[in-house]
């Protein structure tokens, strides 16, 4: 069973929409991402959200990588994103989700995430101009 989504489903079963539980957490850790999505509204910030979430539930990114390749390249060039802010944000997701599940969190689900977000980390940078 993928943990990952696992975590998901507990979360979502709980009726709290995470979303911006994730964002203040990820514009606390990043502020100057709060600086560069200033101009975006709570829609274009919620269907950011849903392909984050997308990416996160996915476990082979080689079917992504002309999607990655696209968005990375993207952010830089049209929003100047670094590439410690994708960290941020996945961290971000995955503290919301554990705040959320409360005790219901557990070491599996901890090794899970920190897999994923390596793996999904893994696959941003290497597709940065910024990091080479």
């Amino acid at each position: 069973m993928d943990l990952v989504l696992k975590s998901f489903e507990l979360a979502a079963e709980t009726g709290t929409d995470i979303t911006p539980l994730i964002y203040d957490k990820y514009f606390k850790s990043s502020p100057e991402s709060e600086d560069l999505m200033s101009h975006i509204d709570e829609l274009v910030r919620g269907k950011m959200m849903e392909e984050v979430f997308r990416l996160l539930m996915v476990e082979n990114y080689q079917p992504e990588a002309e999607y990655l390749n696209f968005e990375v390249k993207n952010h830089e060039s049209a929003y100047n994103v670094e590439p410690d802010m994708y960290i941020k944000l996945l961290d971000a997701v995955r503290v919301a989700v554990k705040d959320t599940l409360r005790s219901e969190w557990s070491i599996e689900y901890e090794e899970a995430w920190q897999g994923r977000i390596g793996d999904l980390t893994n696959e941003l940078l290497n597709r940065s101009n910024k990091t080479h």
